[in-house]
């Protein structure tokens, strides 16, 4: 079941998130969280078994409503139990919060180079950053584990959703590095359809206006009044699976837990999609973080290739 309300709460939320500003705030500890976690095959089981599962797995997608603390504390915990049982240098956390074009400036505070306040002037940090992900960064920097900047660039997406992925072509070559490799693989038709199904859910009214939105928020940037763009949507997806598969080109023996919104990888769609492309042998697990509070699906899609599946469902 997929829950529409939540979809766009958080979706809408990310882009207040991108533009409130680089202060690190000063923020509370972790609340205890309170969760059920239900196997792929419907049974409720034990954090253990999420974390035994985790271990097996090459490549673990962690798929997370933006504003859910108990995502939050879940993906932090998640990774220090990751962390515990394999050494540092072979565990490495990927986020969608940081796009490529950051990722030499996300080595150099890894690396103890420039302070944290230099590293939140320059890395365009998400709003919700120091509540949300700077205790999970910070494990990893603290653990010395690896940190992918693995999103494409807000303003590539968005080149897209105004003249079309062909646009892509007039980019420098260092620039092309920043996305995935062109071309890209079109959204699924099992994908476009749950996007159709979404933009139902998108519609918001603006100075007396109906107009639909990106999954990634209202923001003028992003905006884009024919509905969802499915090439700049798969232009998000393609390029985290391709910084995904170019990590395991670089280090096969570390295991990826990446972090990033819901909509990018539940049901197989998206993200995972691209990820079989670009790495076949990868060995995936999606764990699918929501609120427990029952609402009509979005939409009544057949099932995707399988690949396992656990839903967390928060209170």
């Amino acid at each position: 079941m997929r829950y529409p309300t939540l979809y766009f709460a958080g979706l809408i939320t990310t882009t207040l998130i991108w533009v409130a500003g680089c202060a690190t705030p000063i923020h509370p500890p972790m609340e205890r969280p309170h969760y059920t976690i239900m196997a792929p095959d419907g049974r409720e089981v034990s954090r253990q078994v999420l974390v035994d599962e985790a271990l097996r797995t090459d490549v673990i997608l962690v798929g997370e409503t933006h504003t859910n603390p108990t995502a939050h504390h879940m993906e932090y915990t998640l990774l220090k139990k990751l962390l515990a049982k394999r050494e540092a240098g072979k565990v490495t956390l990927s986020l969608e919060m940081l796009a490529r074009d950051l990722q030499p400036v996300t080595d150099e505070y890894l690396k103890g180079l420039i302070t944290e306040a230099h590293f939140m002037a320059a890395s365009r940090p998400w709003g919700n950053y120091g509540h949300a992900y700077q205790r999970t960064l910070n494990l990893a920097k603290e653990k010395g584990a690896h940190v992918i900047a693995a999103n494409a660039p807000r303003r590539y997406v968005n080149l897209v959703s105004r003249k079309g992925k062909d646009a892509l072509k007039q980019l420098s070559p260092e620039a092309k590095g920043w996305i995935a490799p062109l071309p890209y693989e079109e959204a699924s038709p099992l994908y476009r359809a749950k996007l159709k199904s979404l933009e139902k859910h998108l519609e918001i009214k603006e100075d007396q206006k109906s107009i639909k939105q990106s999954p990634h928020g209202p923001s003028n940037e992003t905006r884009i009044p024919t509905g969802i763009n499915p090439d700049a949507q798969a232009l998000w997806d393609a390029t985290m699976a391709w910084s995904i598969a170019e990590a395991r080109k670089k280090r096969p023996d570390s295991l990826i837990m990446h972090i990033t919104g819901i909509f990018h990888c539940e049901e197989g769609l998206g993200i995972p999609e691209h990820l079989r492309l670009y790495d076949p042998s990868a060995t995936i697990v999606i764990i699918t973080i929501t609120s427990s509070k029952k609402e009509p699906p979005l939409s009544t899609l057949p099932s995707s290739p399988k690949i396992r599946e656990y839903r967390v469902l928060t209170e």
